[in-house]
């Protein structure tokens, strides 16, 4: 897979994801991620691990792959999902003005490019394979 390939994946990918509603969470099953930003903020599960330029946080809940597993596609929480096997998973939370970015918003264009484009480098070194394919792909 060449480089090109797997960045224009992470830019898709990361479009997805924009500003939510702060809403109730009446939902019946137990979600792992709050609905609400400042259930996030005050949670001792959920670290702030980086700012971008444009002030978005960014906080982080690391996984066990016993319950990143558990999380099925149609889960609330699937969104917030990153990691594999290989590297390890977490919980990454955007959270701007106050509010969780979730894909409803990135649809409705809630990030700009070059936010997405920070958000993709946070989320690329926390990730060793993508780690390790850019590393092989600078040496050729």
């Amino acid at each position: 897979m060449n480089i090109r390939t797997i960045i224009v994946s992470l830019i898709a990918t990361l479009c997805l994801v924009g500003c939510s509603k702060e809403g109730s969470s009446s939902s019946k099953a137990k979600r792992l991620v709050p609905a609400t930003a400042a259930e996030v903020m005050a949670s001792p599960d959920y670290k702030l691990e980086h700012t971008t330029k444009a002030g978005i946080k960014l906080y982080v809940r690391e996984l066990t792959p016993e319950i990143a597993k558990t999380i099925t596609f149609d889960s609330p929480d699937h969104e917030f999902l990153n990691g594999d096997d290989q590297s390890p998973y977490y919980f990454l939370v955007m959270i701007r003005d106050g509010k969780i970015i979730d894909t409803e918003a990135a649809t409705a264009g809630a990030l700009k490019t070059e936010e997405t484009g920070e958000i993709m480098g946070f989320t690329m070194k926390r990730d060793k394979k993508m780690q390790e394919m850019l590393k092989e792909a600078t040496k050729k």
